[in-house]
């Protein structure tokens, strides 16, 4: 720790940001050490670690905050994150401490829906935050609304990515079905969605691909076309799985849970075959690997922008 308050003192005060509020830093450096002291051993990458707490805070970010401060105030934080981290690190980092021997690497936690607690974000949020910024036009402007864009912002994020349904929207906003229709359909053409071009109960929306952190239409493709002779659906679950987990990595036991019943082992060994979606990150003694995207399929490593 000592160590670290000398790295950031040597850098000067300016890693904090003139001008910037005390509040917000205060804000942004309590939640690291919030989500350092909460974190599981952190990853032997000490950068890989770093970018995962930074995740974690902008997660609690989004958790506590979204819907309930201006979009431009919470725009104001992440950018308060984004220039404070770089001096807050140091401080933090010496609490990333190895597990027990023997204890082997922890196993997120079962969660529902299935994803990992690993896979806090998968989505650009401050590049979200400043798209739906600029749709004032669009958005309704009576205060009371239930569209707002802040709400919208932790909706949208908190799909991760992957396919929503326009039942999903309606209820998340308590909108009738044809209101919700028709604001998707803004949204599509403003460029913030992609949809599957499905039709009547089959279509999804997704969040476009500039706010992703993996390229979600070409995981689509590449997962259709390695597993769609065993299950034409296999293909979607799985390439909803990678983009939600925006390059972390995961244990492939996880996958069992997520897809009982599927041909397990069979989707692993197509999955992990040279030039296809995953690599092997680490095995454990005991057989387990711990899986995640090529670096080639992680176009967005800093995971904020």
């Amino acid at each position: 720790m000592e160590r670290g308050l000398g790295l950031a003192a040597g850098r000067g005060y300016q890693w904090l940001g003139a001008g910037e509020e005390g509040l917000d830093r205060a804000v942004v450096a309590g939640l690291m050490l919030d989500a350092a002291l909460k974190a599981a051993p952190g990853p032997p990458d000490p950068q890989a670690w770093g970018r995962l707490l930074k995740i974690r805070v902008q997660e609690a970010l989004l958790t506590h905050l979204a819907g309930r401060i201006t979009l431009d105030r919470f725009r104001a934080l992440i950018s308060s994150l984004n220039h404070c981290f770089p001096f807050y690190l140091p401080l933090i980092s010496p609490l990333a401490q190895p597990g027990p021997p023997g204890s082997g690497s922890p196993r997120p936690a079962a969660a529902e829906p299935p994803f990992p607690a690993s896979f806090n974000r998968s989505v650009r949020v401050h590049l979200l935050a400043t798209a739906l910024a600029r749709l004032r036009g669009i958005l309704p402007r009576r205060p009371h609304s239930k569209l707002q864009a802040e709400k919208l912002l932790h909706f949208l994020a908190g799909t991760r990515g992957c396919w929503f349904r326009l039942r999903d929207f309606q209820e998340r906003f308590s909108l009738e079905r044809k209101t919700a229709w028709e604001y998707l359909q803004k949204f599509w053409r403003a460029g913030l969605l992609t949809h599957n071009q499905g039709r009547a109960a089959s279509v999804r929306y997704a969040l476009a691909e500039r706010f992703l952190l993996v390229p979600g239409a070409a995981l689509r493709a590449h997962a259709a076309a390695a597993l769609g002779d065993l299950d034409p659906r296999l293909g979607a679950r799985v390439a909803d799985w990678l983009i939600a987990s925006g390059g972390a990595s995961f244990w492939e036991e996880e996958w069992r849970r997520f897809l009982p019943g599927a041909p397990f082992q069979e989707i692993l060994d197509r999955l992990t075959n040279p030039g296809s979606l995953l690599e092997v990150v680490r095995a454990t003694p005991g057989g387990s690997r711990l899986l995640r995207l090529p670096a080639d399929w992680r176009r967005h490593p800093e995971a904020i922008s």
